[in-house]
């Protein structure tokens, strides 16, 4: 299924989130390297506190799973339709 931008809640979700939840959810497309330290993420160059995950996690817009038993954030299908409206 490919996300869509003209996802029905993605202009007002994208609307309702504020600048750092919006660099977030950019940065976690588009850095592979991602690394769960201390109180919060390492991903890519950006340090994401757990409180800004957190609050994606509870948007279902991020979901944390494990590669080859490292923790990494990923992006949902409504997690892309939103970083596809971000862009727009």
């Amino acid at each position: 299924m490919v996300p869509s931008a003209d996802y029905r809640g993605a202009a007002d979700t994208a609307r309702s989130l504020t600048r750092t939840q919006q660099e977030a959810l950019r940065a976690i497309a588009f850095f592979r390297r991602q690394k769960k330290v201390c109180k919060g993420w390492l991903v890519g160059d950006r340090r994401l506190s757990e409180k800004i995950v957190e609050r994606l996690e509870r948007l279902e817009l991020v979901e944390e799973s494990f590669v080859r038993g490292e923790p990494v954030l990923q992006l949902t299908i409504v997690g892309q339709a939103i970083k596809a409206r971000l862009l727009h």
